[in-house]
């Protein structure tokens, strides 16, 4: 029987909403209808979370539709998981029904990457930022640990803070090195700048 990545994907964040998310924010769950919308997004406290989970093989997949979520102003947070012991949940039951669906993942093993904003916005010119965050082989509670990290990540980071910090420490350091160079009559002279005349008179 065929097991869908949509149905892990909405299973996965029924457990996470079960785990205590709802106790931080409302959880919505949303499937795609016909438009190039996530399996599940999670509204968490006003942060908007995409879950986009794959079979093992398809990380380089995932990263793409994560980065596009987050272009496409879809959301702040993209969670990527893989689903590690996929085959594994074929194997013990022919037809598996939602309910070991469910208890299967809450014992499952993933691969798991947090994206933000913050990693596509473009600040890497002036921060040290990593393109994401990845954990590999975890369990579900340490997913979950993961997820709630990252999302604190999201709603606590100053980010503007050392960017700002950063560009005036660039141009102080450019100030510094021209300042010698320049001739600040001629500058005066080109930019028409005049003293007022009740300053020349005393």
């Amino acid at each position: 029987m065929e097991v869908g990545e949509e149905n892990l994907n909405v299973m996965l964040a029924e457990l996470l909403a079960d785990k205590g998310l709802r106790a931080l924010g409302e959880v919505i769950l949303r499937k795609s209808r016909g438009r190039p919308e996530p399996d599940v997004l999670i509204d968490l406290n006003g942060v908007r979370i995409v879950i986009e989970g794959k079979k093992p093989g398809m990380w380089n997949e995932l990263v793409r539709q994560c980065e596009e979520r987050l272009d496409d102003n879809v959301c702040d947070l993209c969670v990527m998981v893989e689903y590690v012991n996929f085959e594994k949940l074929l194997n013990e039951r022919l037809f598996p029904d939602q309910s070991y669906i469910k208890k299967f993942l809450l014992k499952g093993v993933y691969n798991v990457g947090f994206m933000s904003y913050i990693a596509r916005v473009g600040l890497d010119k002036w921060r040290d930022l990593p393109k994401y965050e990845k954990y590999e082989n975890v369990g579900f509670d340490d997913l979950l640990a993961y997820l709630m990290t990252a999302y604190n990540k999201v709603v606590g980071e100053d980010v503007i803070g050392p960017v700002i910090a950063e560009m005036k420490k660039v141009l102080d350091e450019f100030a510094k090195n021209t300042a010698p160079m320049v001739n600040v009559e001629r500058l005066k002279e080109t930019l028409e700048l005049r003293e007022r005349e009740d300053e020349t008179d005393e």
